[in-house]
């Protein structure tokens, strides 16, 4: 079993003090066997500690300019960088504005995320946010991040907190990449994968292979593809989805509104991966 090293509410703004209906933030340092201590921040649904419900749980993967910024600060960056305690927040009021998509949605867009919403409420997920490898130091160093998450962090978490045991895996840009890499060779692992904006231009071949090498697993994964019409991946990743449809594993492919930056991630980019996942974890098909 892990041993967790340390353990408290998160250093930042929006965890500093106990907000009504504000997602809860939680930092752990865990002493992993495969890597040594590892920081892992949480965050959990507003009713989490009033409450006795259990909740599907997702992996996520920040991008590149977090994971060079070190073993924490990778570990913080959906919390500190990428808005995700907003958006969090937003989709458990159950309507949501321009402001929440950072002004990168169009009123049609916003109609049927709020429609989506309306029909079926968002009931939350916790997300684990471990630190993010940068693969561009090559895939090998995977394998000890593999063991940590699997045979460390994941039964950890269900261990220690309300979860319905039921796993996703996402992220953003170069931990898109990683989230799908890592989803895709370990079917049995994730019961949904998601990416926004992954950097797979020189990945795609490789990812396809490990996609038709587990094609029959794979089918009963829920899987999502984002990208935006000003994002430098768009090719590669219509490429991506051109190429799984060729193949024959279903997925959900949507092109959203913004570039490759903080905004996109504060907005569409953090409300695609926690409403993606709230659905695909119970089973749902209400998608915007």
């Amino acid at each position: 079993m892990v041993q967790v090293l340390a353990v408290g509410l998160a250093l930042c703004s929006v965890a500093a003090t106990a907000v009504a209906g504000e997602p809860i933030v939680r930092h752990h340092v865990l002493q992993s066997a495969a890597l040594g201590p590892q920081n892992v921040v949480l965050v959990l649904p507003p009713d989490y500690d009033s409450s006795s419900t259990r909740y599907p749980t997702v992996l996520a993967m920040a991008g590149l300019g977090e994971s060079v910024r070190g073993n924490k600060a990778g570990a913080y960056g959906w919390v500190e960088k990428y808005g995700v305690v907003p958006a969090m927040a937003a989709l458990h009021r159950g309507r949501l504005t321009r402001a929440d998509f950072q002004d990168l949605v169009t009123d049609e867009a916003l109609a049927r995320y709020n429609a989506a919403l309306a029909k079926e409420p968002y009931r939350g997920v916790i997300l684990v946010c471990p630190y993010p490898p940068n693969l561009n130091k090559g895939i090998r160093q995977l394998d000890g991040y593999e063991r940590f998450w699997f045979d460390e962090l994941m039964p950890w978490v269900d261990a220690e907190f309300r979860t319905t045991s039921t796993w996703g895996i996402g992220g953003i840009s170069l931990g898109g990449l990683t989230a799908t890499h890592v989803g895709f060779g370990n079917p049995g692992k994730f019961a949904a994968i998601s990416s926004q904006q992954a950097s797979v231009t020189r990945s795609r071949p490789r990812l396809v292979k490990r996609a038709e090498a587990h094609l029959e697993a794979l089918k009963s994964t829920r899987l999502n593809i984002a990208t935006s019409h000003r994002d430098g991946y768009r090719k590669a990743l219509t490429q991506f989805h051109e190429d799984l449809l060729r193949i024959g594993l279903p997925h959900r492919f949507v092109i959203l509104q913004g570039a490759h930056n903080k905004p996109f991630v504060k907005g569409p980019g953090s409300l695609e991966i926690l409403l993606f996942h709230d659905r695909a974890l119970r089973g749902s098909d209400v998608l915007p």
